[in-house]
């Protein structure tokens, strides 16, 4: 599932289940918007097979009929009488309707816009709600499945993610640990980070603190990589006019992105080229080239621009030319960043004949050519290094939204054992209930 459209907030109940309205049911397109050979169309609610009987019509039995899990071929826009039965008299479409549940059901029509969208105004004309699809899975919890709001909030990060390496990590918390047999809501079991969370909750609620606070901290050290999953890092490329970097970040790229000139100053704007290094996403940022004495004001313009970008670049690199000329270390931009990684110091056109590093390049400085391309697969490779030094494990679990790391800080607190057990006894909404079978059992303890 890869929507594209924008992310709205999600909102959670206790315990960070997702909370869901009653009537009406709430549809949603849970497919990308564009053509593709299907869509899919979720409605949930406790009307939903009554409604869906006044636009579609089975071929054999009828809908509420059937058993769960049936996959039902028939047409839409033709009731059980065989009257058209949409306001605008449209012929029939063939069509897939997926029972899931008597409450939950998915319509698969043809992959264009028109066919899912006429099946969209069908149900809200009939009095669904439309809403967005993260806010429908929220909403619905996943509906009869009980998905946890990790879940959902898992689901909506995998959508936004486009890096290979942040994707995997969120479908690993998705993930049951091997070996854990043990069944959450609806007979599932829960995900890497779901269960780590349950069992430091049952050791505080053991009074095994010191253990409980160990884990906590352990899963704090990955969140701030976890909450970049669905970003990506920004590297700014500094140097002094005509030191290589438009080059630079062609060579990075594999493309000509930025334009090269032998005139300094050709840059004036940033320019950013989005690229993926060892399955990280990135943007590089090209910079206007750095000096006190700019020729003009729209040079001085987009010097003010560079140095602003590297004051909020993840990490910046500061690009010296390898003839020795027009830069100094200690010209360089983002020494007052607030971010704690120190730069890269990468030494450009090695390959020319007069080549020498300043006295003062460090002796670790990365040697590069983008014309020969010696040095760039070290310096890609030095880049990922210094942006994520250390990646989770297959078993690691990693928390991935601010929600998440705020209920993980709150579970090293002293009074984490009270607010345990105050949520075992915590009344779920009748809504909740419905959908989610752990809430159901939680709230049986409670009374």
């Amino acid at each position: 599932m890869n929507p594209a459209c924008s992310t709205p907030a999600v909102a959670f109940g206790k315990g960070g289940t997702a909370e869901i309205p009653s009537e009406p049911p709430v549809v949603a397109l849970l497919t990308a918007t564009g053509r593709s050979a299907l869509a899919v169309v979720g409605i949930d609610g406790g009307s939903s097979e009554k409604i869906l009987s006044r636009f579609f019509r089975p071929k054999g039995r009828p809908i509420a009929d059937r058993e769960d899990g049936s996959v039902v071929f028939g047409q839409w826009g033709q009731s059980a009488d065989g009257s058209l039965a949409t306001s605008v008299r449209m012929p029939p479409e063939d069509l897939v309707v997926v029972k899931r549940s008597a409450t939950s059901l998915e319509i698969h029509p043809h992959g264009g816009l028109a066919a899912s969208s006429r099946v969209l105004a069908d149900l809200e004309a009939a009095g669904c709600r439309r809403l967005p699809w993260p806010d429908w899975l929220a909403a619905t919890g996943c509906s009869d499945f009980g998905c946890s709001g990790i879940e959902v909030e898992a689901r909506v990060a995998l959508a936004a993610a486009t890096a290979p390496k942040a994707a995997a990590i969120l479908c690993r918390q998705l993930s049951a640990r091997p070996g854990d047999e043990r069944a959450g809501a609806g007979g599932r079991q829960p995900g890497l980070l779901e269960s780590e969370i349950d069992a430091i909750r049952r050791l505080a609620a053991e009074g095994n603190r010191a253990e409980a606070v160990r884990r906590v901290e352990t899963l704090l050290g990955w969140a701030p990589l976890g909450l970049r999953l669905t970003r990506p890092w920004r590297v700014v490329v500094a140097g002094s006019p005509n030191a290589g970097k438009s080059s630079l970040v062609n060579a990075l790229a594999g493309f000509a992105r930025s334009i090269v000139a032998a005139e300094p100053g050709t840059t004036r704007d940033l320019v950013e080229t989005r690229i993926v290094l060892d399955g990280w996403e990135i943007d590089l940022v090209d910079t206007a080239g750095l000096r006190d004495d700019p020729a003009s004001i729209t040079e001085q313009a987009g010097i003010d621009r560079a140095r602003e970008a590297a004051l909020t670049a993840d990490l910046v690199l500061r690009v010296i030319n390898g003839d020795g000329c027009g830069f100094s270390i200690a010209d360089g931009s983002g020494e007052n960043s607030e971010k704690s990684l120190p730069p890269l110091i990468v030494l450009s056109k090695v390959d020319l004949p007069s080549a020498t590093a300043p006295a003062d390049v460090p002796s670790d400085a990365i040697r590069t050519s983008a014309v020969t391309g010696e040095g760039i697969d070290t310096l890609a490779a030095a880049i990922v290094r210094r942006l994520v030094p250390r990646e989770p494990g297959p078993l690691d679990a990693v928390p991935f939204t601010p929600r998440q790391v705020a209920e993980i800080q709150s579970l090293a607190s002293p009074s984490t054992e009270a607010r345990i057990t105050e949520a075992r006894g915590a009344s779920f909404p009748t809504s909740v209930r419905r959908n989610n079978p752990e809430a159901r059992g939680a709230s049986r303890e409670g009374r």
